[in-house]
C-alpha cells in the first residue's frame, strides 16, 4: 500500500510539472502573440494586444498604452472606446471620466453609457437622481455591448498575427481562437447590472416615475444585442407580477425561450467543431445581435428555432 500511496504522489507532482510548464508555454506564446499584434499596428491589433496584456500580471501600463494607441487612430470607433471604458472600470483609472465622456460623445444612443450615473446616483442615496438615470438609460435607442462585433475584432486579428496562445499549445485554430476571444471578453465586456437591478427591484415603485423609467429601461434591455442583458430583463419584470399571473407566465416563457435558445445552440459537435465555429463567427459577421448567432447554429443543426414543449433545461436536470 506505501508502494501504491508513492507512485501516486510522484504521479500527482508530474502532473502538476506538467501543467506548471504549459502555463508556462502559454503565458509565453501570448507574450508572443502580443508582440505580433502590436508590430502590426492596426488600431484592430493594438486594441487585441490591450485585451489581451490585460492578463498578464504586471502588464496594466502596457495594456492601457495599447487601447490609446488605437483609440487614437480611430477615435469615433465606439467599441474601442466602450473597451477601454471597461478595462478602467475594472482597475479604478483615473481617466475613468473622461473616457465615459468620450463614450457619451461617440455613442449617445447606447443607453449603457449611463450606467455609472446610475451607480454614482445610487452610492449618493437619492432616489431622484436614480430615477432620472434609469430614465436616461431606458431612453437610449438601444442598449449594446458590442460583443459579436469585439469578438471578430479579435478572431481575425489573432489570425492575421498568428496563432492564439492556446492554438499554439493544443493544435486549434478558429475554435481555439474563439474559446480564447470568447473567455477574454467575458472578463471584462459586460457592466455591472447590479445598479440596474436593484433600482428596479419591486420595492422600489414607490418612487415617483420610478416603475415606467423601469418598464422603459427593461424594454430597451430586452433588445440589447447581449443575451445575458435579455435574460436580466426578463428576470427583473418576472418579479413586478405575482405568482400565476398571466404576465409572469408570459415572461417565464419567455425566459424559457431565450434558455432554450442558449443552450441549444451551444451544443459541441466533435466531429464538427471547425465547422460550427465556422458557421457561428461568420453568423457573427453578420449581425451585432447575440441571439442572431444562436439562431443560426440551430439552423445549421437542423434544430427547431422555437423551443419544443417537451424540451427540459439540461442545466435543471442536473440540479435536480
Amino acid at each position: 500500500m506505501g508502494r501504491i500511496v508513492l507512485m501516486l504522489c510522484m504521479m500527482a507532482v508530474a502532473g502538476c510539472a506538467d501543467e506548471s510548464q504549459r502555463f508556462r508555454d502559454i503565458e509565453t506564446h501570448r507574450q508572443a502573440q502580443i508582440a505580433a499584434l502590436v508590430a502590426e499596428g492596426s488600431a484592430a491589433s493594438l486594441a487585441t494586444a490591450s485585451l489581451l496584456s490585460g492578463r498578464l500580471v504586471g502588464s496594466k501600463s502596457q495594456s492601457d498604452e495599447y487601447i490609446q494607441r488605437a483609440i487614437a487612430m480611430a477615435p469615433e470607433r465606439p467599441e474601442l472606446v466602450w473597451m477601454q471604458w471597461r478595462l478602467c472600470s475594472t482597475r479604478e483609472c483615473a481617466e475613468e471620466p473622461q473616457i465615459r465622456a468620450h463614450l457619451k460623445a461617440v455613442a449617445p444612443d447606447n443607453g449603457l453609457a449611463w450606467v455609472p450615473d446610475l451607480q454614482e446616483a445610487w452610492a449618493r442615496e437619492s432616489p431622484t437622481d436614480v430615477t432620472q438615470m434609469v430614465a436616461r438609460i431606458g431612453a437610449g435607442r438601444h442598449m449594446t455591448t458590442y460583443w459579436n462585433v469585439l469578438t471578430v475584432m479579435m478572431v481575425d486579428s489573432l489570425g492575421q498575427s498568428g496563432r492564439s496562445p492556446q492554438a499554439a499549445v493544443e493544435g486549434l485554430d478558429l475554435v481555439s481562437r474563439m474559446g480564447y476571444v470568447a473567455g477574454t471578453l467575458a472578463a471584462v465586456g459586460i457592466p455591472p447590472l447590479w445598479t440596474m437591478a436593484k433600482a428596479c427591484h419591486l420595492d422600489q415603485f414607490d418612487q415617483p416615475g420610478r416603475r415606467a423609467a423601469c418598464e422603459a429601461m427593461t424594454a430597451r434591455m430586452q433588445e440589447s444585442d447581449a443575451v445575458l442583458m435579455q435574460s436580466v430583463a426578463i428576470a427583473l419584470q418576472e418579479n413586478w407580477w405575482p405568482q400565476g399571473s398571466p404576465q409572469r407566465q408570459s415572461l417565464l416563457a419567455e425566459h424559457q425561450q431565450l434558455q432554450y435558445l442558449m443552450m441549444a445552440s451551444s451544443r459541441l459537435r466533435p466531429l464538427h467543431l471547425n465547422r460550427d465555429a465556422r458557421t457561428r463567427i461568420d453568423a457573427a459577421r453578420r449581425s451585432g445581435r447575440e441571439i442572431d448567432v444562436m439562431r443560426a447554429m440551430l439552423v445549421s443543426f437542423h434544430e427547431p428555432l422555437e423551443r419544443p414543449a417537451n424540451w427540459k433545461d439540461p442545466s435543471q436536470r442536473l440540479g435536480r
